[in-house]
Order: structure tokens, then C-alpha cells, then sequence
């Protein structure tokens, strides 16, 4: 029975020089290949400290750094019996078991990466630099409840340093759903850890939320130097960009897409918003999105099925009004509007031909007994201009809008007259308006 049961392995195997040829050289794949001259040269390494000095006369002698040999898979047996290819195989398990704990495997050089998104996202060697460089400047930002659960992941951006006595004082933004949620500050507040890409993990200590612009000022206390990103100018329509994100593990993720022709006038009360044709990546509210050349020009958030955009310029003037006031402010006026710009041309054509308009803001909406309401304003009509201004883009209305709020927190006003020209297409008729408009002061 154990000739029979030998023949039949031998059959299985084949010809005994091909197929051992072939085994041995799959087990010396599993287990890491060949190991020649292993033994010699694990015994020739040195300490960085030894390698750096070289064969100086004057130089410590070197220290052999303690590395086991690598493991490699034995020979296969001569003999070709059965029972001593079955050792043979149990032999190239165990063998195999233990180098997959190779603590070695952890290594960057020898894993893959863990997110493929971010590996077709950044694919060029000048896009590498440019993600990198970036990602100094941002951290992970994690919360923990008072409970000890596990809160929400946010990306954060390091928007600059300064000293007081004894400490080096940092300021971060980030999406405000980390110390928020339906628009209230939780109570109480969470714990906020913020990882930084040397993999350090520090306390974070909020300092203020806008739940309108969805934005957040953290501090932490770090000894060592943050680096503040290149700031640009606001997003541009049809631009190529890159959301950026630090993920729990403070590993750096990246997507990548362009910025969409697309308004959206009404939603929720946040026409300011542009949007990028892909997701942000995971922790990804609150990452900058960054040009080609390295510049943030905004903030990403979750949203589907496409990621919004905060223009830069609209958090940097929130910064600069806290620094300043403690408080932010803009106006309100009660109405959505859309850009004269994003109209089908058939229709910009046609409002053209029959009425001589080729700029402005169309009134998608609004609110119910707002101002804007009791002073006639309705749906398609077209506001030529708004304060004089008619050619900018939702994102920079917003930013003209709130850079009013200076002269409101400067004299205490409690509101101030924008003057409008309004144009009812039915009608055909145009008219001068002045819309009070007040102060939502956060």
C-alpha cells in the first residue's frame, strides 16, 4: 500500500527533476527567495553612528547590529517519498507562518498602500512633491465623548504659529461637525485629539464654531514648528484640484477632480458652496483643497454625490473677523440667487434679445416675510446689480456680503441698505430698491 501510495504522489508530481525545480523555487518566493551570502553580510552591518564615520582611525570600533538570518525554504528531499514531502511541505508552512509575522512587512519599502484612491489620484512625480508639501500643514483632528465613545474624523489645516512665554501656540481650522451637530455646540464638549504627521497626537482646545460657513478654530500647544500651507486665491470654476485628508491612522489620503460648472442656489442656505467632481476621501471634512501648484484655495466637505468647496478666501476672512472681534458677522437678506453666467444659453439668449440683459443674479428664492418679500421682490426676477456688483460668482458675492460685516462689528449698525436694481422680466419694467439688510452676528 505504501509503494502504491508512493507511485501515485511520484505520478502527482511528475517528473521528479522539473517539478522539484519547480516547488523549490515557489517555497524560496513564499518564504523571501534566496538567503546566499545572508549569514556574511548580516554580520558586516553596521550602526548608523559606525557606517556615517567610515574607516576613520580615530573612529569607535564598529558594532555588528544583531539581525537574525532570513528564513528560506529547505531543500527538497532527495528521496521523493511520500512521507518526506510531506515533511518537506510542513516544513515550507511553518517556515512560511513565521515570515509572515516579519515585523519587516510593516515596513513602507515593503507593503502596499492601504487607500488605491490615492494612488490614481496623485500620479506624477510633480504632483507627489506638490500633495506632499501640502500635507505638513494638515492634521487629523478626532473627538471622543464624554462617555469614552469614539466621535467624528476630520482633516484640519494649520493656519499659523505664535509664542507666549513658555509655549508655541498653533491655530487650526476645520469642519465644525467635530465639536457640533444639527447646528449646536454639543455639551458637553468632546475631547479633541489632534494627530500631526510626525504621528504625535496632542490636545486640542476649541475656540469658536460658525455653524453657517461649517467651520471650526482649534489650538493646540506644539513644541516643535508647523508648517502653514501657501494660501491662494478661491477656487475657479473648471479648475483641476486635489482634496487632501489625514486619515485616523494619520496616514495622508488624496482624491482628485475638477471644479463643477454647478450652482446651487438654495440648498439649505449655502449657495456660496462649489463642488468638485469626486468624494472626499475618508476624514475628509475639513482638508484643503489645493491647486497644482501646491496653493489651498479652499475647504472640502461631505456631500453627495459631490464634495463642496469653501472658498479660502471666505475662511480667511472669518479667521481675520475672530481675531479681531471674537465674533463673525454678515448679512442677511433673504434671498437665493443664482448667476446670470449659469444659465442654459438659449435661455441667456433669449433674456438678451427680448430685455437687453446679459449680467446679474437670478431670484431663485424667497423667504417668507423676509424684507426682500414686502418690498416686491420675486422669483425670475433679475437683480442687475447688487450694490453695483453683477458680474461676480456666488462664492465672491458671499465674500463682498460678509466683507460687510467689518462695518458692522467697526459701528454696531444693526443692519445696512443694499441698493439693488431689479428687473421684473413680465413687466418689463426696471426699478432701484434699497433692502435692508441685518446682522446675523455669530
Amino acid at each position: 500500500m505504501a509503494d502504491a501510495l508512493e507511485t501515485k504522489l511520484s505520478d502527482d508530481l511528475g517528473p521528479a527533476p522539473s517539478k522539484r525545480m519547480k516547488i523549490e523555487a515557489a517555497a524560496e518566493e513564499l518564504v523571501g527567495g534566496s538567503n546566499t551570502g545572508t549569514e556574511e553580510a548580516a554580520q558586516q552591518r553596521m550602526t548608523p553612528a559606525a557606517a556615517a564615520v567610515g574607516d576613520s582611525s580615530s573612529a569607535s570600533p564598529a558594532v555588528p547590529i544583531s539581525t537574525p538570518p532570513r528564513l528560506h525554504a529547505p531543500p527538497f528531499p532527495e528521496t521523493g517519498k511520500p512521507k518526506d514531502i510531506r515533511k518537506w511541505r510542513n516544513e515550507c508552512k511553518r517556515i512560511c507562518e513565521i515570515a509572515a509575522k516579519d515585523p519587516r512587512l510593516e515596513l513602507p519599502t515593503q507593503r502596499e498602500p492601504k487607500d488605491p484612491g490615492t494612488t490614481n489620484a496623485v500620479l506624477t512625480s510633480r504632483e507627489k512633491v506638490v500633495v506632499r508639501g501640502v500635507a505638513r500643514s494638515i492634521v487629523n483632528i478626532s473627538s471622543t465623548t464624554h462617555d469614552g465613545s469614539m466621535g467624528s474624523q476630520c482633516t484640519g489645516i494649520i493656519m499659523g504659529q505664535w509664542e507666549s512665554k513658555e509655549k508655541q501656540h498653533t491655530l487650526i481650522v476645520t469642519c465644525s461637525k467635530i465639536i457640533s451637530s444639527g447646528g449646536t455646540l454639543l455639551d458637553p464638549l468632546p475631547k479633541l485629539s489632534v494627530g500631526l504627521p510626525n504621528k504625535t497626537v496632542l490636545d486640542g482646545q476649541f475656540l469658536f464654531f460658525d455653524d453657517h460657513y461649517d467651520i471650526a478654530l482649534l489650538e493646540i500647544d506644539a513644541d516643535l514648528p508647523l508648517q502653514r500651507p501657501s494660501i491662494g486665491s478661491g477656487p475657479e470654476y473648471g479648475q483641476e484640484v486635489f482634496i487632501l485628508a489625514r486619515d485616523s491612522g494619520l496616514s495622508l489620503r488624496a482624491r482628485h477632480g475638477e471644479i463643477l460648472w454647478l450652482e446651487e442656489s438654495d440648498f439649505i442656505d449655502r449657495s456660496y458652496q462649489m463642488f468638485v467632481s469626486c468624494e472626499a476621501p475618508v476624514a475628509g471634512n475639513g482638508g484643503p483643497v489645493i491647486d497644482h501648484d501646491g496653493n489651498v484655495t479652499g475647504m472640502a466637505f461631505y456631500s453627495r454625490p459631490n464634495a463642496a468647496v469653501l472658498s479660502i478666501s471666505t475662511i480667511m476672512t472669518c479667521i481675520e473677523m475672530w481675531m479681531k472681534f471674537s465674533r463673525i458677522a454678515r448679512p442677511i437678506h433673504g434671498l437665493g440667487v443664482r448667476t446670470f453666467e449659469f444659465l442654459d444659453v438659449s435661455l441667456q439668449e433669449e433674456i438678451s434679445v427680448d430685455h437687453g440683459i446679459d449680467t446679474g443674479f437670478i431670484v431663485h428664492t424667497v423667504s417668507d416675510y423676509s424684507a426682500a418679500e414686502s418690498l416686491g421682490i420675486l422669483p425670475g426676477d433679475v437683480i442687475v446689480s447688487f450694490d453695483d456688483q453683477h458680474t461676480l460668482s456666488l462664492p465672491q458675492l458671499e465674500d463682498y456680503l460678509l466683507s460687510l460685516g467689518w462695518t458692522f462689528l467697526n459701528n454696531s449698525s444693526s443692519t445696512v441698505d443694499l441698493k439693488l436694481e431689479v428687473y421684473d422680466l413680465m413687466k418689463q419694467s426696471k426699478r432701484s430698491i434699497t433692502l435692508p439688510a441685518q446682522f446675523c452676528d455669530a
